[in-house]
């Protein structure tokens, strides 16, 4: 069983801000749980030609500018490049590939399982996981009838095939 100050669950944007602040408040060992194969969260996933909505300026987490132009509109590889980078410079252990089962409260300690059998303990414990791992289609009239392929955000797809 291996012991940290926080457990930090998901490993994307949230996730890693949230280690990268951690020792500000005084969690030295800092443990983040990623079910990807790498940090990073959903970015990887997200459809190639995906353009941030507001300038590299304002897509910074704590303590690392977005590189290059302020003023572009990074696309997705270059978000998921900056994530990796930003996992990589993380006072923090990063655990990819660790899907987090449950979390329990016993004698004062958080107890964190994972898929694989693996036991974590930490004093405290953040949840952020984002919404992505469990995507909703809403029932849509006509839906049935319609002849064409209809797709949720999360559907990944490369170019020419969706």
């Amino acid at each position: 069983m291996e012991h940290a100050d926080l457990i930090v669950i998901g490993g994307g944007q949230s996730g890693l801000a949230t280690a990268a602040l951690a020792p500000r408040y005084g969690f030295t060992r800092v443990l983040v749980l990623e079910s990807a194969e790498e940090p990073g969260g959903a970015w990887p996933r997200y459809y190639d030609s995906l353009t941030l909505f507001s300038p590299a300026r304002y897509s910074a987490l704590p303590g690392m500018r977005f590189p290059g132009n302020p003023d572009r509109y990074p696309r997705r590889d270059d978000v998921v490049a900056y994530l990796r980078t930003y996992a990589g410079c993380l006072p923090a252990s990063i655990r990819p590939s660790t899907t987090v089962t449950s979390v329990n409260r016993k004698g004062g300690v958080w107890r964190v399982r994972s898929k694989d059998g693996r036991e974590f303990t930490a004093a405290a414990v953040v949840a952020a996981t984002g919404d992505f791992g469990a995507p909703f289609l809403p029932e849509i009239p006509g839906r049935t009838e319609f002849g064409g392929r209809v797709l949720h955000a999360a559907t990944t797809c490369s170019r020419g095939s969706g």
